[in-house]
């Protein structure tokens, strides 16, 4: 079993909402693929989830990547940082650059690990979410936790469900602590309103 896809992680409810996170976030290009992303989600718990990734996905189309610099104390940082801009500058063509990017591309096919995605996701919300405000927009530094793990899941560097394994232990190392003093994932998401 690889890293991060252990099954206590893998039928976590990070684990399931990051599923359900990550269909809404792929675009459908065909009615038939609507209909297997309509049964994918049933089975991933949409019912149960799909308001919380729905909020999740707000919060981040809300302009909330806009490029605002980085600051990273990492061994890695040019790779952290060149990934962090590809990361919240990305579009469709993401692979694409990834993989003209020679030197980032064996970085992240050799080394990619639970370490890496720690400090790249750190990263990639520090860039975002100034320090000073960190210790009051959870919201936000979950949907950019979903948002990190959806982009690099997206990548054909490594299967899904090992990303989305270290998403769900991020999720889990980072947030849900605060998540479960907040009532757990829907009532901690219950209005758009900021929790302290």
């Amino acid at each position: 079993m690889m890293e991060g896809d252990s099954p206590s992680i893998t039928h976590s409810d990070e684990y399931r909402l990051l599923e359900t996170y990550c269909q809404k976030r792929k675009p459908s290009t065909s009615p038939r693929r609507s209909l297997c992303m309509y049964s994918r989600e049933a089975q991933t718990g949409s019912e149960k989830y799909g308001n919380v990734a729905e909020k999740l996905t707000r919060i981040v189309d809300s302009g909330l990547l806009a490029d605002n610099g980085l600051e990273t104390d990492s061994v890695n940082t040019d790779v952290i940082e060149k990934l962090v801009e590809l990361l919240k500058k990305s579009g469709d063509d993401l692979n694409e650059k990834i993989k003209k990017d020679h030197e980032l591309l064996g970085y992240l096919q050799s080394t990619l690990s639970y370490d890496f995605f720690e400090k790249l996701t750190t990263a990639f919300i520090k860039s975002v979410v100034p320090g000073f405000l960190q210790s009051r927009n959870k919201h936000e530094e979950i949907a950019l936790t979903f948002e990190v793990t959806s982009r690099l899941g997206a990548l054909d560097l490594h299967p899904m469900n090992r990303v989305m394994g270290f998403g769900a232990q991020y999720l889990q190392k980072n947030f849900t602590p605060w998540v479960k003093q907040h009532g757990g994932w829907e009532k901690a998401f219950d209005d758009n309103d900021e929790v302290h």
